[in-house]
């Protein structure tokens, strides 16, 4: 009997130490378990921060990539509209700018006052004349055998020539295009250039129109600047028709009609 109940006090003691072991170790992984659970509960909370960091980060560059966006859809619509003015507008506006200035028709004033001077509608008339009067033709002032020489160097030296306006439009390369818009040569002809450039806007905003809309007005604006031009003197040369044939009714002489036709 006394050693049953001392195997049993053996037992139970075993029990004991193991039920002790097992409190211990359950109590050092539940600590465990409470440090691992903190440790996780902490990377947890600093990845839900950075991934709200991330995604605020992700936000503001979302904003910042539609702001670039847009200003690219404008600069895109902005560059599209200034190429749209450039081809439909500007060629047209450079150049009649410069057919209508003052640096390209006082050249022009040259080359037409030699071609009148120096071309064969004045020395016709002139020998014309000597011939009636039975006088040789050297002795006529117009008498040039070198005026074909003169008049073509006198267009070769217009060819050579550089326009401060044509250097004014090429420095406008990365500026805003309202200071081409804006750019004029020295005393330009803006109420002809205003008449040919409104005929071309409207010419493009009606498709039907034909050719000739553009064809009478440029007729009018080069007719315009021709005489303006100061050919010989300050009058123009239709001027100088004009005043040669009223001369002519006034003297009644019969021989100046068809000379003046000539």
């Amino acid at each position: 009997m006394k050693s049953s109940m001392a195997v049993m006090k053996k037992e139970i003691d075993g029990f004991s130490k193991k039920e002790e072991a097992w409190v211990k170790k359950v109590g050092e992984l539940t600590r465990r378990h409470e440090i691992e659970m903190n440790d996780l509960k902490k990377s947890f909370e600093a990845d839900k921060l950075k991934l709200k960091a991330d995604r605020e980060a992700l936000d503001v560059q979302k904003k910042a990539f539609d702001e670039e966006k847009e200003g690219l859809k404008a600069s895109v619509a902005q560059a599209t509209g200034d190429n749209q003015w450039l081809i439909e507008q500007g060629f047209h506006q450079v150049v009649t700018y410069i057919l209508h200035s003052n640096e390209f028709n006082s050249a022009l004033g040259e080359v037409y006052t030699k071609l009148l001077n120096y071309g064969k509608h004045l020395g016709l008339i002139a020998g014309f004349k000597l011939h009636e009067s039975g006088q040789a033709l050297e002795q006529s002032p117009m008498f040039r055998p070198d005026a074909s020489g003169v008049f073509k160097d006198s267009v070769q030296q217009m060819e050579r020539l550089t326009y401060p306006y044509v250097s004014e439009v090429s420095s406008c390369f990365g500026k805003p295009l309202s200071i081409l818009q804006g750019l004029k040569p020295a005393r330009l002809n803006e109420t002809v250039c205003a008449e040919v450039l409104d005929s071309l806007s409207k010419k493009r905003s009606r498709s039907g129109d034909s050719e000739e809309t553009y064809s009478e007005n440029a007729d009018v604006s080069k007719e315009a600047s021709l005489e303006g031009l100061a050919v010989g003197g300050d009058e123009g040369p239709k001027s100088k028709k004009a005043k040669k044939a009223k001369k002519g009714k006034g003297d009644g002489s019969g021989a100046s009609k068809p000379l003046a036709d000539v």
